[in-house]
């Protein structure tokens, strides 16, 4: 049998161009400045608001490009109080132009916040004995539940409005009844607030109509929109009505 021929061994590492290193950066002394410096929130350039379309509803941000951080805590509360106020005029007087109901695309919660726990506070002070914290938790239940459940329906029905700002502006419509509930508690004379809390029903249901109204819901199905609305709301002011 003839000797298998030898391979010859590969030469390993022998003979292979090695690639030159690149030239490492010098490490930053401690004194020298960085390329990159700024402060965080602010911007040299005009603050430009920022629109997107959400469910339909053109939504603008409340951001001004100006850092308030440093800002002292009495002009952020101003500044969150007079929003309340603008969207609280908006939202019971409305006007019919887009600019009255610039509510829809500026909303926050912190208005319907303070006028269901007025409401709450206002029905539970007259009640007897140990009922007052039961009308209170029951009175926030209603509102919190009730305006989850007309928000869903008009969302259902075609509205064309998030969840959250068919949230603030039915927070917002509690208004009027607010203003009932502060008559029934100093004039407990029946014949004076009943037709206070029925007015104050029928504005609360009308300027929540003319929220629904700016939600493009078809004429065919606003009926069904404005029942649970009129319902929702009549359930509350028939609370300030039997305290």
């Amino acid at each position: 049998m003839a000797p298998s021929p030898t391979l010859p061994t590969p030469n390993k590492g022998k003979g292979r161009a090695t690639s030159p290193l690149p030239p490492s950066s010098p490490l930053p002394t401690p004194g020298a400045s960085s390329g990159v410096s700024g402060n965080i929130g602010t911007s040299s350039q005009p603050a430009k608001q920022q629109r997107q379309t959400v469910a339909g509803v053109r939504v603008e941000t409340r951001s001004t490009g100006v850092d308030t951080l440093d800002e002292p805590v009495s002009t952020t509360i101003l500044r969150d109080l007079l929003s309340i106020y603008t969207k609280l005029v908006q939202v019971l007087y409305p006007l019919r132009t887009g600019e009255g109901r610039a509510v829809l695309r500026d909303w926050d919660l912190w208005g319907p916040l303070i006028f269901c726990l007025l409401l709450g506070s206002l029905l539970s002070i007259n009640a007897k004995g140990a009922q007052g914290f039961g009308i209170f938790t029951g009175v926030i239940v209603i509102i919190s539940v009730g305006s989850v459940v007309v928000t869903i329906q008009t969302k259902l029905l075609g509205g064309r409005v998030s969840f959250l700002q068919g949230l603030c502006v039915l927070g917002y419509c509690l208004a009027p009844l607010d203003i009932a509930a502060i008559v029934a508690t100093f004039v407990p004379i029946m014949w004076v607030r009943l037709p206070v809390t029925l007015a104050s029903w029928a504005w609360c249901v009308w300027a929540a109509m003319n929220f629904l109204d700016g939600t493009k819901i078809e004429s065919q199905r606003i009926v069904l929109a404005v029942y649970p609305l009129v319902l929702f709301y009549f359930i509350l002011a028939w609370m300030i009505i039997i305290e």
